[in-house]
Formats: C-alpha cells, structure tokens, sequence
C-alpha cells in the first residue's frame, strides 16, 4: 500500500504500522491450538497437521510478532506473558469467527447449549437423562463436548462444563453438582468365588483406578483402615476402559458411583462388598458464561441440578 506522501517520517512509521497486513490465519489458528491445549501434538492432531508443520506455522507467527509466543517444555507447550495476552484476544476472535461462519452455513438453528464435560460421565451420568430434558423442552439442544480439560473454559464457547475436582479455575463460577462416592468393583465370577470377602482381601488382587485420579484407591483404603502402601501396584486405566477391564476379568477397579452405575445395573459389574466412601473430591457445574447466559442455559442448569439432587437421593450410604 503507498503512504501518503505529505506525512512526517515518524507519522510515516506509525501508520506503516497500522496498515501492516496481519499474520496468516493458519499460523494465528496453529498458535491458538497449541497455546489451549498444552501440547502441540494434540493441536496437531485437532488441526490435521503433522508436529513439524504446526510448529513452523507457529514459528513463522513468532517471526512476524517479532517475540516468542510459547516456551516449549519437556512435556507440552505454555504460552510466555505476552503469549498469554494473544492468546485470550485471538482465541475470542477465532471463537466467533467460527462462530459466524457455521451460522451462516447452517442457517437458523434450535436454541442451543454447549456443555463440555468427561467422557465417562457424558456416557454414563447424562446422556441416558437427556432424553427426560428434551421431553420438557424438544425446541432446546444440548450439545455435549467430552472433555476434562480447564484449559477449553476460558474462551467463551461453552454456556456450562462439569469437571470433577475439590475447586474451579479462578475467575470461573462453579456450584457442587455431585457427590462422589467411591468404591471397588470386578466381574461377577470373582465375587463369587470369595476370594474377596473383606477389604483386606484386595492386597492380594490385581487393582485398577484412573490414571487422572491417582488418589481415590488411597482415599478409600485410609477410610477402611488400610495401608495404601499395601495395595500398589495399581495399573491405571483412563475413562470408561477402567470398568471394561474390569468387567473383563482383568482386576478389581475403584469405581466412581455417579458412572459405574450403568455396569452395576446390567451385571457386568458387582461390589465384591458394601463399603462405599464419599470422596473430598465432586462433580462441580461450572459456568464461564453465567452473566450473560440465556434463557435456554438458564433452563438447562435447573433442570441439571434437579437431576442430580434426584440421583443424591439414591446414592450409596458413605
């Protein structure tokens, strides 16, 4: 573009500035992945890229910005102080940029409500009550995002998350949902085979529990007189694979009862005894959006807590 030619050279400077074509979307959207994620192997994969093509896109930003936008750690990516900064305003950008575009490609659409929570209670807690919510309310959907990650909270995209953990991100405003009881849990045969008949017992068995939630077999042996030490090794297993394995004969798993009830209620899975513990630990209704939530959001999280104040009623004694 040619500058006026009337104009002082510092003028001359500062409007070259302004006028200065921005970087390419695909390197600001490669950073924006990144920088959430913690991790450029998953924005990768989110994006459709390989590692080094990501990263050069990321690179040729921070060339352009003229500063580094990321440290790179031995495991993942944080984004440095002005990092941080891009990030919330490009981040927002992209949001309603995407936003915008897949309203005009869809066209008018349903009320909606975003809620990103994990994936074991998606499957096990929530979908099978969605059904109960859209018999109330068919002209709302509810669109569920599995994931149990803070970093997807702070950019506006969903009205609500359920995360699972003692307290909420700073800034973000969260209300108990859940309790949490804890308990162990394995395939009918080895019930039956008494091989199990007091908590004691498990020291002998091959134990299963979260990968993400180390502390919930330690908890529970601590409130039957049990030496955590005692129960290791214990193999971790993320999400709803814990109680597969479980259900498959591999070992006796540590089971949260708000998702192991589907299993519990078709037989796959038994208490080898009665001996729930109610965790430190709760499932939390986050809300990132709730000052200016909608009218639809506003009728989900009643109906929500309504939900689980119901599934509290019938919880196992602690």
């Amino acid at each position: 573009m040619r500058l006026p030619q009337r104009l002082s050279p510092a003028r001359r400077t500062a409007y070259a500035a302004l006028v200065r074509p921005l970087p390419p979307f695909r390197s600001i959207e490669a950073f924006v992945a990144a920088a959430r994620a913690g991790s450029l192997t998953a924005a990768a994969a989110e994006l459709g890229l390989s590692v080094p093509a990501l990263s050069r896109r990321i690179q040729a930003l921070e060339q352009d910005l003229g500063q580094p936008l990321l440290r790179r750690l031995p495991r993942g990516v944080t984004p440095t102080p002005r990092g941080a900064t891009y990030l919330t305003d490009a981040g927002e950008a992209i949001d309603r940029l995407r936003a915008a575009t897949h309203a005009l490609r869809e066209g008018p659409e349903r009320p909606r409500v975003r809620v990103s929570l994990i994936p074991s209670l998606a499957t096990s807690w929530l979908m099978p009550r969605l059904r109960r919510f859209h018999a109330l309310h068919p002209s709302i959907e509810v669109e569920l995002d599995p994931s149990q990650d803070y970093a997807d909270l702070d950019g506006g995209a969903f009205d609500f998350a359920i995360r699972l953990g003692e307290l909420a991100p700073a800034g973000i405003p969260s209300e108990p949902l859940l309790d949490v009881h804890v308990h162990p849990v394995c395939d009918p045969t080895l019930a039956a085979s008494g091989a199990l008949r007091t908590p004691a017992d498990l020291a002998h068995q091959a134990l299963l529990g979260p990968g993400h939630r180390p502390e919930f077999w330690p908890e529970w042996a601590r409130a039957h007189a049990l030496d955590p030490a005692a129960l290791e090794p214990i193999r971790r297993i993320d999400g709803l694979l814990l109680y597969e394995a479980a259900a498959s004969g591999m070992g006796v798993a540590i089971a949260l009862d708000a998702v192991v009830a589907p299993y519990l209620a078709s037989g796959r899975l038994v208490r080898p005894f009665e001996a729930p513990v109610r965790s430190s630990r709760s499932f939390r209704l986050l809300s990132p959006r709730l000052r200016r939530s909608s009218r639809p959001a506003r009728i989900f999280r009643t109906w929500l807590l309504a939900e689980a104040a119901r599934a509290t009623v019938t919880a196992p004694p602690a």
